[in-house]
């Protein structure tokens, strides 16, 4: 009985760990590829795990692109935005980052440039967290 119990134990342990890892995980980043660009703020949800954000870009075509970014959990950033959060919609702001792998309109985002000038640091140390 007492291996049958260890056995569930370890499986229950396993099914919660390997979807944690896979979450935090910056393989879908191109750790070589920066974004940096001007953006309209058309959402900023600050929840956990990690604040998103959604900015339409206008591209030299003039055409629009929708980006979406990621970055750390809302309590790191409430901290330094506040709990009003860092911008509103509407706002345009600038973004630094890191560019999906895939080449969608996904990224990082690293650092945000206030529509006052104001840099405010989203993200440091490196991924593999040195």
């Amino acid at each position: 009985m007492n291996k049958l119990l260890n056995g569930l134990l370890a499986a229950a342990l396993t099914a919660v760990a390997i979807p944690a890892a896979a979450h935090h995980s910056f393989a879908i980043y191109d750790m070589t590829q920066n974004i940096e660009f001007d953006g309209v703020v058309e959402t900023l949800k600050m929840r956990n795990p990690h604040m998103a954000m959604t900015l339409t870009v206008t591209n030299p075509d003039g055409t629009k692109t929708v980006w979406k970014l990621q970055t750390l959990g809302a309590g790191q950033l409430r901290q330094r935005f506040g709990p009003e959060g860092a911008v509103k919609p509407g706002q345009v702001v600038t973004v630094e980052g890191l560019q999906s792998r895939s080449g969608n309109p996904y990224g990082f985002l690293e650092n945000l440039i206030m529509p006052d000038g104001r840099a405010v640091k989203t993200y440091f140390g490196d991924p593999n967290g040195n």
